[in-house]
């Protein structure tokens, strides 16, 4: 008995070794940190006297063995997610993590932008085009546009940051044909497609584009004020519809977080506009575990978010401007 008890012993040490080994092509999606913005955010001539707290909510991503796959498929707060049917996980991790990178950076900036416009100030903005990073299945510019093009014109319309390629773009319609001009390795090319419909950010406007992932490249922006951000573990675009907030907070004489701990998550753009978000059910565990009072959510995620919304209030937000009218109606 004492040798088979040690045999079997072996045996299970064995398979958990083999089981940590073996790779597969999934990620566990799990809660990541919830974080108190006024401790990690500072504005120059702003107050932290706000009695509530604007929390940052978070998800991490794991590259998952065989032995992990088998635990995320039990765990109901993890989500499985293939890398060969997500675009961005499937690339080089290097790579995926400077995109990550790139992006809350520029989401950091954009959320200074639209906070400071919030309350009278005018910062400027310049840029050197539109970086391409990654090209969707569906884009026009498949097999014509590779990623690490910088597009530096609509048709005559010269394109400086993705603020304004946007103002360009949502002044044509679904299926027009347009005149791209774009750099690569310094030389200048041109093609002509037509742009497509994107999934919309609500139910009442159609928005336009060439279906592609890009950021301004070389953004830059003069601050009147300095604002430190203290975020570095935290990466991606969806920090920025609570930063922005945390921001505006110290710079106005109201709370807007009314004795309240709000937590939430949402995409940024510079027209203040409120994007969706992946990892919603993640995020909104780890507002749980802060003993969070509400939960802001992109209005495309709000019927996801009902589902994991027991015992928090779940506000669903349009753009930055609806964000703060429900926030003051609390």
């Amino acid at each position: 008995m004492y040798y088979f008890k040690r045999y079997f012993l072996i045996t299970i040490i064995i398979v958990l070794i083999l089981l940590n080994l073996i790779p597969t092509p999934y990620f566990l999606v799990i809660p990541g940190q919830a974080v108190n913005l006024s401790e990690n955010i500072t504005v120059e001539n702003g107050e932290k006297d706000a009695e509530g707290q604007f929390i940052l909510t978070s998800t991490a991503i794991i590259k998952a063995n065989l032995l992990l796959y088998i635990y995320g498929f039990f765990d109901p707060n993890i989500d499985l997610k293939n890398r060969n049917d997500e675009i961005l996980l499937n690339m080089d991790q290097k790579d995926y993590i400077n995109i990550m990178e790139k992006l809350m950076q520029e989401s950091q900036i954009i959320s200074k932008v639209v906070a400071l416009r919030k309350v009278g100030y005018s910062p400027e903005i310049s840029g050197r085009g539109i970086l391409i990073n990654e090209i969707l299945d569906n884009s026009p510019v498949k097999n014509k546009m590779l990623p690490g093009d910088v597009i530096i014109k609509i048709d005559e319309k010269t394109v400086h940051t993705l603020e304004n390629f946007s103002e360009i773009i949502k002044n044509y319609s679904s299926n027009q044909i347009v005149r791209i001009t774009f750099l690569r390795d310094n030389t200048a090319y041109s093609t002509s497609i037509p742009l497509i419909e994107l999934p919309s950010t609500d139910d009442k406007k159609e928005r336009i584009g060439i279906g592609v992932y890009a950021d301004t490249k070389d953004l830059q922006c003069r601050f009147p004020l300095k604002i430190e951000i203290k975020l570095e573990k935290i990466k991606g675009p969806s920090a920025g519809l609570m930063i922005a907030l945390e921001i505006l907070n110290q710079l106005t004489e109201n709370d807007l977080s009314s004795n309240l701990l709000i937590a939430g998550t949402g995409n940024l753009s510079m027209d203040r506009g409120i994007t969706e978000v992946d990892g919603i059910k993640q995020k909104i565990i780890s507002a749980k575990k802060r003993n969070a009072d509400v939960f802001l959510v992109p209005q495309k995620n709000y019927p996801e978010a009902l589902k994991f919304g027991r015992g928090i209030r779940i506000i669903p937000v349009n753009d930055f401007d609806d964000a703060i009218m429900k926030l003051i109606k609390l």
